[in-house]
């Protein structure tokens, strides 16, 4: 039985969102395709696969979702959101709402708190702010061609919903004063509840008070609000480790396919360890078959490399990307690696588009998830073809030694839980 199911719009962040189930003990899944079986998976967290589509597209997806793996024995219909905002996801939340409804037989109330303070992503007044900086004015929003604001009431009302926020000062009054005002926004017919929060306290005491609700809500939020129920729920963590050896004496291959300054920033350090051969990529190589020679040097060379057992790191850099390329870069960049993940015995892919990419073009249909090397970086291991331990990474997400610290996982090291803020 499903216990918890996570809808997502990208891999990086059903990963991300899921592992907590994971850490607490239950057995988790992440499936690349909602027909997919779970193989009896407690909870189960969907990739839709939808930021980059169109609106009706992403509706009609998260939908399919639902009808093939929501019940009323679930306990926790959690929507997972981009937590800056990016992607579908007023629509996406227009439709799982309906479709919950008809399985419910009640319009849930939605809680949405984006907030996850471990990533310095806060919620106040209504606003999503990063480190600090309203979202608008972040390099993140700019770099998404976003305009506009992280007005979270203003964005859900104009999908026709009836909004209230609950403030940070009505957060701090507890979880019981806090239930108490989310039964009576649900009473007179309000859709979805904004909740501030700028620390885990907050996320703890949202979590306890929608737990409390005499009726199911609809959870949204980003993996901050998961873990926060998760520990509400079913209490203390599970204690767990990296499996040892993960990487079973091959080497390990790490593909850093977001064009986040930050990955950039963790490409760099990695590319200076000795034992580690960085690979760049140029994006021109890869648009459309234009430098098919160039393209055969790049993969000659990660093939030598790992032939040899070195550790690669590869990256696409060196030129301005524009936003609206990433699907077909990501999807040309696996066409490259795919064909050499028989000698490679652990992966770590920054970017959830070139991430669902590879394990779609590899012919992975999952991940079964087993921990976390820190927040914003669980590991799986991949189901189907293949079977490799696999660690993903949103592209923002972490600080300078975060992909040392995935790679040294793979080489058998222990889990660290890292508790280092992560940049924009």
């Amino acid at each position: 039985m499903i216990e918890t199911l996570i809808i997502a719009d990208d891999l990086t962040g059903a990963a991300d969102c899921a592992v907590s189930c994971a850490t607490a003990g239950a057995d988790t899944v992440v499936l690349l395709d909602p027909k997919a079986n779970p193989g009896g998976a407690t909870a189960v967290s969907v990739d839709v696969n939808s930021r980059a589509m169109t609106a009706q597209e992403a509706g009609a997806a998260v939908t399919g979702a639902l009808q093939h793996l929501y019940s009323k024995s679930t306990c926790i219909l959690y929507h997972k959101i981009d937590s800056t905002l990016r992607g579908n996801w007023p629509s996406e939340l227009a439709q799982i709402r309906q479709a919950a409804t008809e399985v419910l037989g009640h319009a849930p109330l939605a809680i949405v708190v984006p907030a996850f303070p471990a990533a310095g992503r806060a919620t106040i007044d209504g606003h999503v702010f990063v480190n600090g900086t309203p979202l608008g004015n972040t390099g993140l929003w700019k770099q998404a061609g976003l305009t506009g604001s992280g007005d979270l009431r203003a964005i859900l009302e104009d999908v026709g919903f009836r909004v209230r926020v609950a403030s940070l000062e009505q957060v701090a009054l507890g979880s019981e004063a806090l239930k108490t005002r989310l039964a009576e926004s649900a009473d007179v017919g309000c859709d979805a509840v904004v909740c501030d929060a700028q620390t885990e306290d907050d996320l703890r005491t949202v979590a306890a008070a929608s737990l409390m609700l005499p009726r199911k809500p609809l959870w949204v939020g980003s993996a901050g609000l998961m873990r926060a129920l998760v520990r509400a729920g079913k209490g203390k963590v599970v204690p767990t480790s990296a499996p040892k050896g993960a990487a079973a004496g091959k080497p390990v291959l790490v593909v850093v396919g977001s064009a986040s300054s930050v990955s950039h920033m963790q490409f760099d350090a990695l590319a200076e360890e000795h034992d580690v051969m960085p690979l760049t990529i140029l994006p021109s190589a890869l648009r459309e078959g234009r430098a098919p020679e160039q393209v055969q040097s790049y993969a000659q060379a990660l093939d030598a490399a790992l032939a040899a057992g070195s550790d690669v790191a590869v990256s696409i850099q060196g030129e301005e990307v524009n936003f609206q390329e990433g699907p077909q870069l990501a999807a040309a960049l696996a066409e490259l690696i795919v064909p050499h993940l028989s000698r490679v015995g652990g992966l770590i892919v920054t970017g959830g588009e070139t991430a669902r990419a590879i394990l779609d073009r590899a012919g992975i249909s999952g991940l079964k998830m087993q921990d976390e090397v820190e927040p914003g970086a669980p590991l799986g291991v991949s189901t189907g073809d293949i079977a490799i331990p696999v660690i993903t990474k949103a592209g923002a997400f972490g600080d300078r030694t975060t992909l040392k610290r995935c790679r040294a996982i793979l080489r058998g090291g222990r889990s660290c839980h890292s508790n280092s803020a992560m940049s924009e």
